[in-house]
C-alpha cells in the first residue's frame, strides 16, 4: 500500500528519544517524560530524554536522532511541527503522546497518553509516510489557514503566558470577532484560477489532515498520504457569519463547503493577512501565500492499522 514501509522490527540495541515540552500540559510533561522513560525502560527499550528548545531543529535534534530508532514527542501540535524537518531528514518515525492544547496529529493515528498503546506500537512496528506541507517556505504538518483563526492564533501568541487551553482562545477570538475586517481574496489549485461566485471575503483553509481545533474539521476527508491539499473557503462577510460558519462546522454540517484539492495552492489577498501554521503564528503578513505538499517524507509510527479519529476521553487528556 502507498504510504507505508511495513512492518519493521525494533532491535534490542535501537534506543528511543522521547522530546518533551516543559511547559506542555500546564507544566505536567516533564514529569510525564519522565515517568514514561521508566515505563520504556522497564520493557527493555534503551530511552533518553531531551526537553524542546527555541531554536530550529537542523543542528541539536538531527545529531540526536543520528542513532534513534523512534521519536516519542511529549507536547502539542506545535512540538510535532518543530521536530518534523529533523526527523524527515534522519528518516526517524515519530509518535505523539498528546500534552498539548488540540493534540491534531494524535487524533489523526489514534496515539494517546497510555504507555501500553505505545508499547504496542514498538513491538508491531508499522510506519507510514505521511505528507508535509510548505506555505511560503515554512512547513506544516497538519493544516494553514489565511483570514479569521489565523488572526486568533496570533492575537494568542501575543498574548499568551508559558502554557495555554481552549480557555486561553477566548479573549483573543472575542477580541478578533469584534475588529473583523475580511478582505477579498482569489484562489489557485495548480495553476489553475478557481471561479468564486461570489468573490469570497473571509477565511481560507488549507487542510493535510482530517482534524481541526475545536473539533470543527472542515475537510474530514482529507487524506495525509493523497499527495493532496484540501482548500476550503469559508465566506465570512460579517461578524454573523464567522459565528454561523463556526456553529455549522462543530455540529458538523457541512451544507455549503466546498472542498478543492490540489499540489499547489496559491492565495492571492486584496490586502495583506496574516497565516498560522498547525496552530502557531507564521511569518509577516503577505497578499500572496503559496502552499504545496512534499508526498510521503515523514515517517510516522501508528498504533492501529486503521486509525480513527480519537476523542479527549481516549487519549487520556
Amino acid at each position: 500500500m502507498a504510504g507505508w514501509y511495513g512492518c519493521l522490527s525494533l532491535m534490542a540495541n535501537d534506543s528511543l528519544l522521547i522530546l518533551f515540552n516543559p511547559v506542555s500540559g500546564g507544566g505536567r510533561a516533564e514529569q510525564a517524560a519522565g515517568r514514561l522513560a521508566r515505563t520504556l525502560s522497564g520493557a527493555g527499550h534503551k530511552t533518553a530524554l531531551a526537553p524542546t528548545r527555541r531554536e530550529p531543529g537542523d543542528g541539536w535534534l538531527d545529531e540526536r536522532l543520528t542513532d534513534t530508532a523512534v521519536l516519542v514527542i511529549l507536547g502539542g501540535d506545535g512540538a510535532v511541527r518543530a521536530a518534523a524537518g529533523a526527523a524527515i531528514r534522519t528518516r526517524t518515525p515519530v509518535y505523539h503522546v498528546p500534552y498539548g492544547t488540540a493534540n491534531l496529529f494524535a487524533r489523526e493515528f489514534g496515539m494517546d497518553r497510555k504507555p501500553a498503546t505505545l508499547l504496542r506500537a514498538l513491538d508491531r512496528f508499522d510506519v507510514r509516510l505521511v505528507d508535509v506541507g510548505e506555505a511560503n517556505g515554512e512547513p506544516f504538518v497538519l493544516m494553514a489557514s489565511v483570514g479569521f483563526d489565523a488572526d486568533v492564533v496570533h492575537d494568542l501568541a501575543a498574548r499568551r503566558g508559558a502554557s495555554i487551553s481552549y480557555l486561553s482562545y477566548l479573549g483573543p477570538l472575542l477580541s478578533q470577532l469584534r475588529r473583523w475586517d475580511p478582505t477579498s481574496h482569489s484562489i489557485k489549485i495548480d495553476g489553475r484560477s478557481v471561479e468564486l461566485d461570489p468573490p469570497s471575503r473571509g477565511t481560507i483553509i488549507v487542510a493535510n489532515a482530517r482534524c481541526y481545533a475545536f473539533g470543527l474539521n472542515p475537510a474530514p476527508d482529507a487524506d495525509m498520504t493523497d499527495g493532496l491539499l484540501d482548500a476550503i473557503d469559508l465566506p465570512m462577510p460579517t461578524r454573523r457569519s464567522v459565528v454561523a460558519w463556526m456553529l455549522k462546522l462543530r455540529l458538523g454540517r457541512r451544507r455549503g463547503v466546498k472542498t478543492r484539492r490540489g499540489a499547489l495552492i496559491e492565495i492571492q489577498c486584496e490586502t495583506p493577512r496574516r497565516l498560522q501554521l498547525d496552530g502557531d503564528p507564521s511569518g509577516d503578513t503577505s497578499r500572496l501565500f503559496r502552499l504545496s505538499i512534499r508526498r510521503g517524507v515523514l515517517p510516522v509510527l501508528i498504533p492501529l492499522k486503521s486509525p480513527p479519529v480519537v476523542s479527549d476521553e481516549q487519549m487520556g487528556v
